[in-house]
């Protein structure tokens, strides 16, 4: 059965396994809310719930990579990068299916550090490296194969590369309609990404990544870690193209 989030890979029914489920299930949402503070505070309670319990090294290992990921939401790129790294190490070490699902999150993540920090063509190598270890482990891992391979298209679009980004894109897409709830944010993000992926004039592009931005902020407000980063690129684009007239009144309409 296609795993839909990290912790279906939890299976133990003890209270507390459910605890650390329960608890890292509040800071998701409050990571995807914008409450990055009560994030954090809610995966330092997971971890010390996840020393406890019999799965230890794969809840551990989730919750550094989610505290890393909070890391990232809120600017803190130094010390999510170092998060991510050591996550990364650790989990290198096991050969089963969950623990590397798991790898392969984290090291999607550490690409969108490498992203922030500049390095685009090592993050294009580390969602390569992603993407092949969800490819080897099975359509139980589709729906993270769909992220990795969404984040890798989005990549390609702001560097130029659009044939590359539409096959990408085009892959996650088929992937999300099948597994993704039509509406959600993941899904309303691979759809955006994927529509602003085909053929069509500079203009109308710029417009429909407005309107996708615009969509999700509506759904799930301004807070939202995938508005941020949909935001990021598009003000990449606008202005390594230097249009900043286009990146000016961007800025305006979404308060930045």
């Amino acid at each position: 059965m296609t795993r839909k989030k990290v912790t279906d890979s939890i299976h133990g029914t003890d209270e507390k396994t459910k605890r650390w489920k329960s608890t890292f299930a509040a800071a998701r949402m409050a990571y995807e809310t914008g409450e990055f503070r009560q994030a954090e505070s809610l995966l330092a309670r997971a971890l010390e719930i996840a020393s406890d319990i019999k799965e230890r090294s794969f809840a551990i290992g989730a919750t550094h990579v989610g505290t890393a990921a909070v890391l990232l939401a809120e600017g803190r790129l130094s010390e999510a990068t170092s998060a991510l790294q050591k996550a990364i190490a650790g989990l290198e070490g096991y050969g089963d299916s969950e623990h590397q699902e798991l790898l392969a999150v984290g090291i999607r993540f550490y690409a969108e550090a490498l992203v922030e920090s500049g390095d685009e063509r090592g993050a294009e190598k580390e969602l390569q490296r992603s993407i092949a270890i969800l490819r080897s482990l099975g359509a139980d891992t589709y729906v993270q194969l769909s992220y990795s391979l969404a984040d890798l298209g989005a990549l390609y679009l702001t560097t130029g590369r659009r044939g590359e980004a539409e096959k990408a894109i085009s892959e996650a897409m088929k992937i999300a309609a099948v597994f993704l709830e039509p509406g959600s944010a993941d899904y309303t993000r691979v759809d955006m990404i994927y529509q602003i992926s085909k053929s069509m004039p500079e203009e109308e592009r710029h417009d429909m990544a407005k309107d996708g931005i615009r969509k999700i902020e509506y759904l799930y407000g301004a807070k939202h870690p995938n508005i941020a980063r949909a935001l990021d690129r598009y003000f990449k684009v606008l202005r390594d193209s230097g249009n900043l007239e286009r990146l000016e009144e961007a800025q305006k309409m979404f308060g930045v």
